[in-house]
């Protein structure tokens, strides 16, 4: 077998709720108007985007033997990803993401379950050899794997894969300065804004560029509606995002990155790659669900082509 991209993360589904009429207010019970049960997990996310736009796909993580971990492993078989370093763990149970979704931005509560499980003990290293690119994503939620993390793309990167890395949300707030040996050996890192001002403790996203850009070749953030921005060595590059109507932006920073991480792969520049990230993103946002947004690589190539960009004319 050879595949482009190994993925090692976490995995479990989202139950999004969307059209909701307010935000959280406890004591109180509100409506939501759409409610979807799809596949979640920023890996996932991830890796479905890739495998859409016709990249070859392993996922290896971990999950309950139970009707949402068999959801997961059905779902990404049926995209045409590798399952088979999937671990069927009983004694476990998947985890599960709720999402109230707005067309801003979206409140996310989650269970971990099996994916503080997975470590690094669990990585078939000969399965990742097969590939060119490793990548992980929810740094932060991954406990099991976390620590082992360094050593981990130390061998990636000593095996000749290239590598990248999305953090996601730290949702204990500490931030610590430990995924600084992780992105030594990261060659593209993909937070959003918030995400890499934390990360680099500064005050705005130029600062946290030039912070993060010392020790990893190409970090590109997203801006979500404004676009993307990227530092490759001494250089900026922005580019604006796409005009379209937000229905649910779960997953839209994934699939920003898989986008980002097609072109990359496939020796696009810099700018190009964040208007590929900033396409898939957009249509991800379009529509509800984290892997709703685009079903294959024409689509992606038709937005595109015909998608409005924030500074074209009326």
């Amino acid at each position: 077998m050879s595949l482009d991209v190994v993925v090692a993360g976490e995995l479990n589904p989202d139950l999004i709720l969307t059209g909701l009429d307010g935000l959280p207010v406890l004591g109180i019970e509100q409506l939501a108007s759409g409610f979807t049960l799809t596949m979640g997990s920023s890996s996932a996310i991830f890796a479905v985007g890739l495998a859409r736009l016709g990249l070859r796909v392993g996922l290896t993580g971990k999950v309950g033997d139970d009707q949402f971990g068999r959801y997961c492993v059905d779902f990404l078989h049926r995209e045409g990803i590798d399952t088979s370093r999937v671990i069927v763990d009983p004694q476990i149970s998947t985890g599960v993401t709720i999402s109230l979704s707005y067309p801003e931005d979206r409140l996310l509560v989650t269970y971990q379950g099996s994916m503080a499980c997975f470590t690094a003990e669990d990585l078939d290293w000969n399965y990742l050899r097969q590939a060119r690119h490793f990548h992980t994503s929810a740094y932060y939620l991954q406990d099991g794997l976390r620590p082992d993390l360094p050593e981990v793309y130390r061998r990636a990167k000593n095996l000749g894969l290239s590598t990248s890395l999305d953090t996601g949300w730290d949702p204990r707030d500490r931030w610590g300065r430990e995924i600084e040996e992780v992105w030594r050996s990261v060659d593209v890192f993909l937070p959003n804004e918030r995400e890499v001002m934390k990360l680099a403790g500064a005050g705005t996203v130029e600062e946290a560029l030039d912070r993060v850009a010392r020790d990893v070749p190409v970090v590109a953030v997203k801006l979500g509606a404004r676009g993307s921005v990227a530092r490759v060595g001494g250089k900026l590059y922005r580019q604006p995002g796409f005009r379209i109507q937000a229905v649910d932006t779960t997953g839209a920073g994934d699939s920003f990155n898989a986008g980002f991480i097609y072109a990359h792969l496939n020796g696009f520049d810099v700018p190009e790659a964040l208007v590929w990230g900033n396409a898939c993103g957009a249509l991800a946002a379009s529509r509800a669900g984290g892997t709703g947004g685009f079903r294959n690589l024409a689509e992606v190539r038709r937005f595109l082509e015909s998608g409005e960009r924030e500074g074209d004319k009326a």
